[in-house]
């Protein structure tokens, strides 16, 4: 017979109660519950994070390939070459397949004048994410590689101090004003060169868009020569008059009748004295002068003339193109911690256009300049003063790299190290609001020899490459752009601290320079990059303490490929 089980009465409520008071294995319950979700949120960081990856590394893919197929746009054309050299450095940095990623393709496109757009798209498969029906995650980049058509002005302001006679491995040595083997001079000029070739595909396309590329040199020792330069601006931008320390022949009381005779001397009574005096002409060397300031006319001098002068036996050489500052200011400028020139300070005035003698340029004249010991003994003249290779303009040397190497091959090296000069006019023949400005500032002539804001609608960037070999090292008993310093005082006012002068102008420069938008580079060659050095850079990096020929020419190709390069839009 068959087994049934029955309910009675009060079984069912007796159970439900126990089922309800048993809470063994409820965790199980709960964990299967949520283990679905869990999963999905797990997963779905390991595959985002994939993605996220993947992501970034397609966006590095297209910068590079932007930047270098840029390189070979010409024009609006997107040729065989171009998409091959971008496809190139795209794929190098992201492969095709890579993180199991999708075929993809590149579109390339030009769309503005100067800029190459590169847009892609592929997907990469999930993983955990796949079993909640989401089997891929979209990718995509899209950049643009832009170079800048915009007008460029370099200016190279070279130490030509005689140290750079010297190679590196002899310090501190003018190497006796001769250029030596392997000398800093030789790496200059090669380092110059090498920034030229390093810019020249920039230079090209430039000019391809009637834009242009210039370059000017300011050379500085205890001078500069500048001259030319600026005379051939304005003539009137010179003195007519100027004092110098100088002599003057003197009348001989000692002289009797026939030495006077002997020597084409005039004797005349001098009735305050009672008493007879010859007075030389300028003919004859008798050694007889007085030493004193003296005002000499430069009209013919500044004109090309060698006039004759009361300081020699014979005429003056002629003008080199050194100069003399105009008026600065010595009280206030005193060595000490300020780095903004006064207004009473002229010759810091980089855009100053003279107006009067106090703030026009004088020209530096070494035959008539004489170091004195009193008013009867003269130490030594001038007339070998080091006056450095002529300073040169702003031009384009588009397709003349002779000219170019020509004129980088004629430096010179000789003379002192006044930091201050370089800085000063550096500036002065980069700026588009001093002496060499263009009227009108905005033209659309691109040949224009003066220094326009904007031509053809864009802007003129600026740069200044100052290179230096050694410690600014001015003199008191040299003949430099601010006269003797020990008879004129100009800089000193008497005072013993030359130097700490001297570097708080040009602190002063470097500070003016950049102010006016000049991006400004500094190279310390075979000596100690210095703090002001440093901060005379526009920025830290773009401020390098060299030891070596080879190191030198390697950071002028450097700063080269900086001011010619391209940059991402996006």
């Amino acid at each position: 017979m068959g087994f049934r089980f029955a309910w009675t009465t009060g079984m069912m409520p007796s159970f439900l109660v126990r089922l309800r008071r048993d809470v063994r294995g409820n965790t199980l319950a709960l964990m299967a519950a949520a283990m679905m979700p869990l999963l999905g949120m797990v997963g779905s960081g390991i595959d985002m994070s994939r993605a996220y990856m993947a992501q970034n590394r397609l966006r590095q893919a297209c910068d590079a390939g932007a930047l270098a197929g840029r390189r070979l746009l010409n024009g609006s054309t997107i040729d065989d070459p171009l998409k091959t050299e971008t496809t190139k450095y795209f794929s190098f940095n992201f492969a095709q397949r890579q993180f199991d990623t999708a075929p993809y393709t590149l579109d390339i496109t030009v769309p503005a004048p100067g800029t190459l757009k590169v847009d892609t798209r592929t997907t990469i498969p999930t993983t955990i994410m796949g079993l909640f029906g989401i089997a891929s995650l979209p990718l995509s980049a899209s950049c643009s590689a832009t170079q800048d058509f915009i007008n460029t002005d370099i200016v190279m302001v070279f130490d030509l101090s005689g140290s750079m006679n010297c190679p590196v491995t002899r310090p501190n040595d003018g190497c006796g004003n001769v250029n030596q083997p392997n000398s800093k001079l030789d790496a200059l000029k090669d380092a110059a060169k090498a920034l030229y070739t390093t810019l020249e595909p920039a230079q090209n396309k430039l000019a391809a868009n009637n834009l242009r590329m210039r370059y000017g040199f300011v050379n500085y020792a205890n001078s500069v020569n500048v001259g030319a330069a600026v005379y051939d601006k304005n003539s009137d931008y010179f003195v007519r008059r100027w004092t110098y320390q100088s002599r003057r022949p003197a009348d001989d009381a000692t002289a009797d009748s026939s030495t006077c005779a002997a020597y084409d001397g005039v004797r005349y009574y001098d009735y305050d004295r009672s008493r007879w005096l010859c007075r030389y002409p300028v003919s004859n060397w008798t050694g007889k002068f007085l030493y004193r300031p003296v005002v000499y006319d430069t009209t013919s001098y500044l004109a090309g003339a060698r006039p004759a002068v009361l300081a020699q036996r014979y005429g003056s050489d002629a003008w080199e193109g050194c100069i003399e500052e105009r008026d600065t200011d010595a009280t206030l400028i005193d060595g000490g911690a300020s780095t903004a020139a006064p207004p009473s300070a002229l010759d810091l005035d980089i855009d100053l256009i003279p107006n009067s003698d106090a703030n026009r340029w004088r020209p530096a004249w070494p035959d008539v300049e004489f170091f004195r010991n009193d008013a009867i003994t003269g130490a030594r003249n001038y007339s070998d003063t080091y006056c450095p290779t002529a300073a040169r303009r702003l031009k384009s040397y588009f397709n003349d790299k002779s000219g170019f190497d020509g004129y980088v091959n004629s430096l010179i090296a000789k003379g002192g190290t006044y930091h201050d000069l370089g800085m000063i006019w550096g500036a002065r023949f980069l700026s588009q609001d001093g002496i060499f400005r263009a009227v009108p500032s905005d033209t659309n002539d691109n040949t224009v020899a003066d220094n326009p804001k904007k031509i053809k609608g864009f802007a003129v960037r600026q740069y200044m490459i100052f290179m230096t070999d050694g410690d600014m090292s001015p003199t008191a008993d040299v003949y430099s752009s601010y006269g003797i310093e020990e008879l004129d005082n100009r800089v000193t006012a008497g005072a013993s601290n030359q130097l700490d002068r001297h570097l708080q102008r040009f602190r002063m420069a470097c500070n003016a320079a950049k102010a006016k938008g000049i991006d400004v580079w500094v190279i310390a060659f075979s000596t100690t990059l210095t703090a002001d050095m440093t901060n005379c850079a526009s920025k830290p990096e773009q401020a390098a303490g060299l030891a070596t020929n080879a190191a030198l020419i390697d950071k002028f190709k450097e700063i080269g490929s900086k001011i010619g390069s391209l940059r991402l839009s996006q």
